[in-house]
Order: structure tokens, then sequence, then C-alpha cells
């Protein structure tokens, strides 16, 4: 009778401690969200100034192949050649010296 009551007990204890636990666990984890925003909202204020600067050096990177890594041990980084834009239909068109009305053939 006395281990009915004695788990009974406990086990009244734990379910009612339960919703407090989880109370305090997910202020716990609030907190955690809160201060790493805050960190990572200096961070960035912090990097700003750089992230800037290396914005104006950098290329495009898009307009390079993949690294290719020589036997030797050297790094290249080719440029891709520019792409050739496609002529308009106003320059295909362009006008000729020929009458209105004649065929090239």
């Amino acid at each position: 009778m006395k281990q009915i009551v004695a788990r009974t007990s406990l086990s009244l204890l734990v379910l009612s401690t339960s919703p407090l636990a989880a109370q305090e666990a997910s202020e716990g984890m609030d907190l955690m969200r809160e201060g790493a925003r805050m960190l990572l909202e200096q961070l960035f204020q912090k990097m700003e100034p750089a992230l800037k600067e290396l914005d104006g050096v950098m290329d495009d990177v898009t307009a390079y192949d993949p690294p290719v890594i020589l036997p030797n041990g050297d790094i290249l980084i080719r440029r891709k050649p520019p792409i050739k834009e496609a002529p308009t239909p106003d320059q295909e068109a362009a006008p000729d010296d020929a009458p209105e009305g004649a065929m090239d053939i």
C-alpha cells in the first residue's frame, strides 16, 4: 500500500511540475533566440563597412570559370569569354542601296 501511495504521489509531483518546466524551457529558448538575433545584428553592423568595401573590389563572379588546379599547384581562374549579344531586328535589316522590293539571290 505504501508503494502505491509513493508511486502515485511521485507521478502527481512529476505531472504538476511538467508544465512549469516546459514553460521555463520555452522562456529559455526565447531568450536564446533573442540573444542570437542580437549577436547577429551586431555582427552585421560591424561587418557592413568591410562588406561594402569588398563589394567595390570584387567583380561579378559569374564572369569567371571555376578554378583549375594545375599539377604544379598553380591555381588558374579564367575569365569567361564575353557573350556576344544577338543583333536586334533593326540591325539585321540594315538598309541597302538596292531598290525597294529587290531580293538578294
